[in-house]
């Protein structure tokens, strides 16, 4: 099993030629979300944005390489994704980072795609096996290997859209070539396992100190960046309200972008993870907010969205001429907390 972090962004070829040579399956640290697209034997993120088929596999992996990647807690969910009896090799140009979080069985300090074409040079030829490259796993990595594969009730309820069936639905509806920027909170694993990326520059993953508030200002450096992209920001509605002022830098640059709030009136983290122990949450609970009339006034089209046919105005958005952003304010069901916070705040 290969897994690639942030430092090895950009050198998809080196890795897939030597997974190709050795029969690895493919996964990344999330910041690295997109790196293998396209590729049969790509897993997408490993950690607690995994699928239950890559939770599976990369628990069942007898050797694990990690590239550029520093597998902390949330790339192998405290430590438990990885096998106690997996040969574990981390390479990565910062030594000082080669068993950081884990020990490791070896540790080769270099450059992801210098170390990778060397061992490939080395192998030489065709794989001598399959590794873990069999039938099997292709088919069940094809028809399992994206959360929308996975069967889930839909809990919309006419009021409020599970925010899985929202997700998915936006990835139906939005171009491929899009830049998606997520803001941290509850939220933030449904665009993160749902909404797909071209490539490894599609993903932006702001959780620095797990500050909330910084997805929409990452998003609009992205629509600058990359203009040939449609830039997408999700945000849970506290973020977007921290930072609801860089709605007027949007319309200012004149961003064609598209702004998804996924809004269930609270600072959802505190009150699914600190309201089981007894704390009191009123404090993180929010009035209803028209947020797409909020958008409207700073100079967006705004639409409100409580269950999929109200995505219709989206369509005829993206169909043309684009002339202001669009805000979606997004009323999503919350009964349930995040698993993958749940785990994190857990510490299991």
């Amino acid at each position: 099993m290969f897994i690639a972090g942030r430092g090895a962004r950009g050198r998809a070829a080196e890795l897939e030629r030597l997974a190709g040579a050795c029969g690895a399956l493919l996964a990344t640290s999330a910041v690295a979300k997109g790196l293998f697209r396209g590729s049969p034997w790509n897993l997408d993120v490993s950690g607690g944005f995994a699928t239950p088929l890559a939770a599976e596999l990369i628990g069942d992996a007898d050797v694990i390489v990690s590239w550029g990647c520093s597998l902390n807690m949330w790339t192998t969910r405290h430590g438990k994704l990885i096998s106690p009896q997996a040969t574990l090799v981390q390479v990565d140009d910062d030594p000082a980072a080669i068993g950081a979080h884990r020990p490791v069985h070896l540790g080769v300090p270099g450059d992801v795609a210098e170390a990778a074409g060397a061992v490939a040079d080395a192998l030489g030829g065709p794989p001598g096996a399959t590794g873990y490259r069999s039938a099997e796993v292709q088919s069940r990595i094809a028809s399992q290997g994206r959360w929308r594969d996975v069967a889930y009730k839909d809990e919309s309820d006419g009021e409020r859209i599970d925010p899985r069936t929202l997700s998915i639905a936006l990835d139906d509806l939005l171009p491929a070539e899009r830049t998606v920027a997520v803001d941290s909170g509850n939220f933030m694993g449904y665009p993160s396992m749902f909404l797909s990326v071209p490539d490894e520059a599609g993903f932006c993953f702001t959780q620095a100190f797990q500050s909330i508030g910084l997805g929409l200002a990452t998003a609009i450096g992205a629509a600058v960046a990359r203009p040939d992209r449609l830039a997408v920001a999700a945000l849970g509605d506290g973020g977007a309200l921290m930072g609801v002022s860089e709605l007027e830098t949007v319309v200012r640059l004149g961003l064609p972008m598209v702004v998804i709030v996924y809004d269930d009136e609270a600072y959802g983290a505190e009150v699914h993870h600190f309201g089981p122990d007894g704390d009191p949450v009123d404090v993180v609970r929010f009035p209803p907010a028209d947020i797409a009339a909020i958008g409207r006034g700073f100079g967006f089209e705004g639409v409100t969205v409580r269950d999929a046919a109200d995505l219709a105005p989206v369509r005829d958005w993206l169909d043309g001429p684009r002339e202001r952003p669009l805000l979606i304010d997004a009323k999503v069901t919350s009964a349930h907390g995040s698993w993958w916070l749940e785990e994190a705040f857990r510490g299991h």
